[in-house]
């Protein structure tokens, strides 16, 4: 008796496939110019998080953003707007501006950059639609582990399903957030080096 049946396997798996690569959004990246309709429909397609027209032109009234040259974002812009749209459900908004300003001094203007955004962003959607190939992988091994976890139980089969799913989501949510605060321990390091007295005797 195996605590994940196929049925709810396959739709974990299923889940986990239907997540769009991110580099969808590439040939996008190659356009000098988009509205803003164009830019949202484009986040849609490669975030699972939600967007809207709202969302960017708040971004760029807190200057995490330039303004639009006659309402039309250039490809720095766009993928300035996916980086930040990925990660706003994860960190605030002031820590997604602090880690990009890492690379690019000042996020309304390009000219000091240590590489453009449009070609961070590249980098960035290939390094994580290659590791999209070690999911079901990992969701394979996780089952397997529960499975193991749960053999000694004297249990009926739908108990043991449902205990076997209950604990693969405990196991994945608790990954996320040892993730979330190993990228959050080491921003903090990188703020603080980077405000050290240091650092600004030398860029003084």
């Amino acid at each position: 008796m195996i605590p994940l049946n196929t049925q709810h396997l396959t739709g974990i798996l299923g889940l986990a496939n239907q997540v769009e690569p991110k580099t969808k959004a590439l040939p996008y990246l190659e356009l000098d110019s988009m509205m803003l309709s164009q830019v949202v429909e484009i986040a849609q397609k490669v975030s699972q998080n939600d967007i809207n027209r709202l969302h960017i032109q708040n971004w760029v009234r807190r200057k995490y953003l330039s303004k639009p040259y006659k309402k039309k974002y250039n490809r720095e812009q766009v993928a300035n707007i996916l980086l930040i749209n990925d990660l706003r459900n994860i960190l605030p908004l002031e820590q997604i501006s602090a880690l990009l300003r890492f690379v690019n001094q000042d996020l309304p203007d390009q000219a000091g950059d240590r590489i453009h955004p449009a070609k961070l962003y590249r980098y960035y959607s290939d390094i994580f639609d290659r590791t999209r190939q070690d999911w079901e992988k990992m969701i394979g091994q996780l089952a397997a582990e529960v499975e193991d976890s749960l053999a000694p139980e004297d249990m009926r089969e739908e108990d043991r399903s449902t205990a076997g799913v209950t604990l693969m989501i405990l196991n994945l949510l608790a990954r996320a957030n040892v993730y979330k605060q190993i990228a959050g321990n080491w921003l903090e390091k990188m703020a603080g080096e980077r405000n050290s007295p240091e650092n600004s005797k030398e860029e003084g």
